[in-house]
């Protein structure tokens, strides 16, 4: 492709227009229709309650934290080996918690739920804390619910840390609203891109492909998003697939983002351009882009473009 038209895309596509049973085992034929209904209830329940002890400790909602504990509730940590018993010690925890650690949030992974008996239930999965500084901490645990004046209540909960790794998720979690699969038209082009989070969080991916009125693809390639801990502050780097590089600097402003990028061609050409990304209530942004200069030649902007999610 030839890079002038590359470069109105790529500009446009570089900044991001640019998570002890088996599960298959099936059931008795022994076992009641009606006693499968009521399990798969109470698993929604207990669903319900993992992801509302998630959002109220990630608000610090440290009430709605402790009512999904049990009056005589037990957290271990076979780490530390401290044990904190019944909702009043459980209080006192998250206010030191939350006083001494103020940005710290969590996010809680399922592997299974097991019911022991009608009224108790075992989930085992693994909890990720995110702190300020980017420092990950993943723990394994096993959680025990027991059902009160039909609540699902948290009874027991054993912790094990299983590994800390350095994360610049909490320099990045602002650009969350770029993961996903996207879509967007541009020159008559159409642009499809899937953005993730490498291991760690500690870069965001972005493969993307360009297609042409019939279809066909005519360019491809992958940008990295992450965190430059030297200059403070976010960069990308995107490669082509014909052998080009675009080097952008990520500036935050109020719903929106500036950024200022760079290229350099397979051909020896370069350029550079100023991108702005306009964030929508919806989670869709539009972008456009401004300062175009290629081979030292000011180019005409390309006016507001929108990306729509798949």
């Amino acid at each position: 492709m030839h890079h002038y038209l590359l470069f109105a895309l790529a500009g446009f596509i570089s900044l991001g227009m640019i998570n002890p049973v088996n599960s298959q085992q099936t059931p008795s034929k022994e076992t009641p229709l009606e006693s499968q209904d009521l399990n798969e209830q109470d698993r929604r329940s207990i669903e319900q309650v993992i992801a509302s002890y998630e959002s109220a400790f990630n608000s610090q909602n440290i009430e709605t934290l402790v009512s999904h504990w049990s009056n005589t509730g037990v957290y271990s940590s076979q780490t530390s080996g401290k044990k904190t018993t019944g909702r009043a010690a459980m209080r006192k925890q998250f206010e030191v918690l939350f006083s001494s650690t103020p940005s710290i949030n969590i996010s809680l992974e399922t592997d299974s739920i097991e019911f022991i008996s009608p009224n108790v239930a075992l989930e085992q999965g693994r909890v990720t804390v995110i702190v300020e500084e980017g420092q990950t901490t993943q723990s394994d645990y096993d959680v025990v619910f027991v059902k009160q004046k039909n609540k699902w209540l948290i009874d027991r909960v054993s912790e094990t840390e299983s590994e800390v790794a350095n994360s610049n998720y909490a320099q990045l979690k602002k650009l969350e609203w770029l993961i996903g699969q996207w879509t967007a038209t541009a020159s008559g082009h159409q642009i499809e891109y899937t953005c993730q989070w490498t291991v760690n969080q500690n870069f965001i991916s972005r493969k993307f492909t360009v297609l042409d009125a019939s279809n066909e693809t005519i360019a491809s390639g992958l940008q990295i998003i992450g965190w430059d801990a030297n200059a403070k502050l976010i960069r990308s780097w995107l490669f082509d697939s014909d052998g080009g590089l675009i080097k952008g600097t990520w500036h935050a402003g109020d719903d929106q983002w500036t950024v200022q990028s760079v290229a350099k061609f397979a051909d020896g050409g370069s350029g550079s351009f100023s991108g702005v990304f306009q964030l929508h209530e919806n989670g869709e942004h539009s972008w456009k882009k401004t300062n175009r200069v290629i081979d030292g030649q000011l180019m005409p902007n390309i006016e507001s473009i929108r990306s729509r999610k798949k």
